[in-house]
């Protein structure tokens, strides 16, 4: 869980309780970008550029690679969101199914991600045979 709600305080939030997910970029202005959980509260100033809050909104998470080189920072958070974004999608796809089916569903999908990085040579034999037997529960 995750959030912060609104004038009445804070207020814990589940992934169940988002609305969606979005991104925004850095640019000159900004300096940061940032994958923001979208709540009902902050729904209408995620993309505030104004707003002081912006930084101390635990619905957001920045990313800023140096004053004038935002566009590393925009790769980065753009191909995370993208990560994030599926796995929202897919929870919200899968919201009131069975748990299991839904679990074994994930675990094939994160074994297929896993073996990607693998022959990518992202992660190690090691890494992949680790995660293998945590996924599969051996």
């Amino acid at each position: 869980m995750v959030g912060r709600g609104g004038p009445n305080g804070d207020i814990n939030y589940f992934f169940k309780n988002y609305m969606t997910v979005e991104w925004t970029p850095a640019s000159v202005a900004t300096q940061f970008a940032f994958i923001v959980f979208i709540t009902p509260q902050n729904a209408n100033q995620y993309f505030s550029l104004n707003n002081i809050n912006s930084m101390i909104d635990v619905n957001k998470i920045p990313f800023c690679s140096g004053m004038f080189s935002y566009a590393p920072a925009n790769e980065y958070t753009k191909a995370l969101y993208l990560d994030v974004k599926a796995a929202f999608d897919e929870y919200k796809m899968h919201e009131g199914e069975n748990n299991s089916t839904v679990a074994a569903v994930s675990s094939a999908d994160e074994l297929k991600k896993f073996k990607e990085l693998l022959d990518s040579g992202i992660i190690t034999q090691e890494e992949f045979d680790a995660k293998k037997k945590q996924l599969l529960g051996l």
